[in-house]
């Protein structure tokens, strides 16, 4: 029984680090340029508007992750909310949520590393997959060195740019509506959700965290605000130094960016900080879906699932279902297309926030006068339902429709 428990090891710096690590990833290199277009100057308020719902939604895992400190996740939250059998018949929106963006971020992966080499494509992919993996596979607390370093690289990789862009401040009018009004402002807030979804893995470590239903609700707190203020920062350096429609056609803007202000020598140094960002977010994703994986096929009764539950007694990771992820990961990685794959995973990703979400408001209704409180518990409750958590869903919602129309 010993050897089927993960192993606690990680403290709230490690927490903040993976946090910070999960949601400051691809997206933000990517997804820059491409919400520009329709947000034009006003391309913060698409970052603030995006921010404010996903840490409204983040409060919803903080208050679940101190009442059940699972390694399920979000598998977890809905059993507890709505029920084994509902969960189970959700899982499906669980999976690929967790599958998909990984596939997303290799595939970027290999654009940026493109622009060093001449490798193919598809073999860098796989090799970014199944590096990873193995970091994975051979113990969460190297996976959390490196995504501590990981980290700290992408972090002052914005940070340069956002320095070498402060003499540019007040250029533009950032308060200049663009032509599409509120519709472009919503519609760039869709796309750019995509780059703060990260806390979703950061609470499948619960069970290798020390004093989880303390430490994770701090976490995922402390973490998105520190990605809100950087996402804030980089938006407004960004329409101040090049007009939103260039941004728009840009392939890479953050290094078209840092090309007009600082020269050639810095953007392949961006493009070396992105490629450690990229990576660590497919780690983060990785860790993740192995958790939930292990979590599922733990609850389950199904016989041949309860492979995945194996915990290596050298590594204490559940190697068989890190295989498993890296195999699904590839799967969906080989489709090649980076705006099919992303825009794919952020429809699942909007619709997992909202059932989870509406786990939490169904637990809430469930819940009796003389429950114990969780150590973390929403505030501002009407009725017992908390308010931030229907300001959630209604953002979600609305978000949810302007991706679809970023579709087509």
């Amino acid at each position: 029984m010993q050897q089927q428990q993960l192993r606690r090891t990680l403290k709230l710096p490690d927490i903040i680090m993976f946090g910070v690590g999960g949601i400051v990833g691809a997206g933000i290199y990517a997804v820059t340029g491409e919400a520009a277009g329709p947000a034009g100057y006003m391309l913060w308020l698409s970052f603030a508007l995006a921010a404010v719902v996903a840490f409204l939604t983040g409060l919803t895992y903080a208050e679940f992750v101190s009442r059940y400190p699972d390694a399920g996740g979000s598998f977890e939250y809905i059993k507890q909310g709505l029920g084994e059998k509902k969960a189970l018949y959700l899982s499906f929106i669980i999976f690929l949520t967790n599958l998909i963006s990984p596939a997303a971020i290799a595939i970027s992966f290999s654009d940026y590393l493109g622009r060093l080499t001449d490798v193919p494509h598809w073999i860098t992919t796989l090799g970014i997959i199944a590096l990873m993996s193995l970091v994975n596979a051979v113990g969460v607390q190297h996976s959390s060195r490196f995504n501590a370093v990981a980290t700290i690289i992408t972090l002052v990789g914005l940070g340069v740019v956002i320095a070498f862009s402060l003499p540019e401040w007040g250029s533009a009018d950032l308060t200049k509506a663009p032509d599409s009004g509120t519709a472009g402002v919503l519609a760039g807030a869709g796309l750019i959700f995509f780059s703060y979804v990260g806390f979703e893995d950061l609470v499948k470590m619960a069970e290798e965290t020390r004093q989880p239903q303390k430490v994770l609700p701090k976490g995922i707190l402390i973490s998105s605000l520190i990605v809100m203020a950087f996402y804030m920062l980089i938006a407004v350096s960004s329409v101040n130094v090049l007009e939103p429609q260039q941004l728009a056609q840009s392939k890479g803007p953050l290094a078209q960016v840092l090309s007009l202000l600082a020269g050639e020598a810095w953007v392949t140094g961006l493009i070396v900080v992105a490629l450690f960002a990229t990576s660590k977010t497919i780690l983060s994703n990785l860790l993740g879906s192995s958790r939930l994986f292990y979590d599922v096929a733990r609850d389950t009764n199904i016989s041949w699932l309860k492979k995945l539950t194996h915990i290596h007694p050298a590594t204490g990771t559940p190697v068989f279902a890190v295989l498993l992820s890296m195999a699904v990961v590839i799967s969906f990685a080989l489709i090649g297309n980076l705006k099919v794959v992303v825009s794919i995973g952020n429809t699942f990703v909007f619709l997992l926030f909202l059932i989870v979400n509406a786990a939490l408001l169904n637990y809430r209704r469930k819940e009796q006068p003389g429950d114990e409180p969780p150590p973390f518990r929403i505030p501002l409750n009407i009725r017992n339902y908390p308010a931030p958590t229907l300001l959630a869903m209604l953002g979600l919602l609305v978000l949810l429709g302007y991706n679809v129309l970023n579709l087509f």
